[in-house]
């Protein structure tokens, strides 16, 4: 009578530990593939919140503005739009004088700078509100800005 054996030879376990080897070569470059799509997918949904969160906020700042008030200042690397608003920086007064009128209170600028790849925007208190401005756009301080949208490799202004 045969005894039973508990444990593989060694040829079995060279033969098993091959396969395993084999199996794992194909399943590597696959995962990789598969990581690298997940990865650009997460970029493209990064770059499309901020997107969508710099259109409506421009939107929404261009619907209080003064489209004659709209500059717009290019150069190689920058652009810098700077517009008149009726919205007051506290949100609590009135956008209009006693006859009706409307009252601008600030100015609103957005900086797209290319080097960082984003967009800023910041608030310019007019120093009383008024009917008719004078007073020419503020320089541009981006320490007093923040940020609306990162990843943005370009931002045309078509005027």
């Amino acid at each position: 009578m045969r005894r039973r054996r508990g444990a593989f030879t060694f040829a079995e376990t060279l033969v098993a530990a091959g396969l395993f080897l084999l199996l794992l070569g194909f399943f590597v470059p696959i995962m990789r593939i598969c990581w690298q799509a997940w990865h650009r997918s997460g970029d493209m949904q990064t770059v499309q919140r901020d997107t969508l969160a710099l259109s409506f906020r421009l939107r929404r700042d261009f619907a209080t503005s003064r489209p004659e008030s709209l500059l717009v200042r290019r150069t190689a690397a920058t652009v810098l739009i700077s517009f008149l608003s009726y919205e007051s920086v506290q949100g609590t007064e009135t956008m209009w004088n006693e006859n009706g009128d409307i009252l601008w209170r600030k100015w609103v600028q957005y900086f797209f700078d290319s080097a960082r790849h984003s967009v800023r925007r910041r608030e310019i208190a007019l120093a009383t509100p008024v009917l008719d401005p004078t007073e020419a756009a503020p320089a541009w301080h981006a320490e007093q800005s923040s940020q609306v949208a990162g990843h943005v490799s370009q931002f045309q202004v078509a005027s």
